[in-house]
């Protein structure tokens, strides 16, 4: 006796069509959430590799590796990047530096000049660990107008601890999201972002290079050490 063929049957197309719609509407919803997080997670990702860079170059200091060295920061308004490069000087260029060269003891600017005789510094094709160089686009800082550029020098014992351009005054700055409408991190001078700018991180530094990673929470009104 044969047995009883067993009926098979596939999707509707009407069922096909409710399956679709009902996936666009779980979509749809939880877009906005996903697009706030991945934008969080690429200034945070920003943040927290210029923090080690800054962490890194100043720990060669204190391990004798370098006896002076920069973090380079640099806004470029046309290209719209963001370069962050770390500089190393051994003690025997230092000493040529401090004896040969009028003010390097005395001036900070001239003592931090970027375009120093620096023995070692990151770029693409640097492949030395002690120094490095970071590349973005999708992260700006709060440097405007001319003063694209800021540098901050430490040394060992903290005696030759320098800035200079846009990192004359503070020991900090800002980053957060780049977009056509938003160039710069508009910070106001007590420390308060504007109110349109999400994900808003400060680098912060001492003379001794101890650096520091904050964020600013709405909720709470206030930086938050992360």
């Amino acid at each position: 006796m044969r047995a009883q063929e067993k009926s098979i049957k596939g999707f509707t197309t009407l069922e096909l069509i409710v399956v679709i719609v009902i996936i666009g509407v779980i979509s749809a919803a939880a877009y906005p959430s996903f697009s706030s997080w991945r934008k969080e997670r690429e200034v945070r990702g920003a943040a927290v590799e210029i923090k080690n860079l800054f962490t890194n170059i100043s720990s060669q200091v204190q391990r004798g590796m370098y006896a002076f060295v920069q973090v380079d920061v640099v806004e470029d308004a046309t290209n719209q990047t963001l370069t962050i490069t770390s500089k190393g000087m051994h003690m025997s260029t230092m000493l040529t530096r401090a004896r040969n060269v009028d003010g390097w003891t005395t001036n900070m600017d001239t003592r931090c000049n970027s375009t120093q005789p620096w023995d070692d510094q990151g770029s693409p094709t640097n492949t030395k660990l002690e120094v490095a160089q970071l590349v973005y686009d999708e992260v700006t800082t709060n440097f405007t107008g001319s003063n694209l550029e800021g540098t901050v020098c430490f040394s060992k014992d903290g005696t030759y601890y320098s800035y200079s351009g846009a990192l004359e005054v503070d020991t900090f700055f800002y980053i957060c999201k780049r977009s056509p409408t938003n160039t710069s991190c508009n910070v106001s001078d007590t420390g308060v972002p504007d109110a349109g700018l999400d994900n808003v991180f400060a680098i912060n530094w001492s003379r001794f290079g101890n650096v520091t990673l904050e964020k600013w929470s709405k909720t709470k009104d206030d930086w938050v050490l992360q």
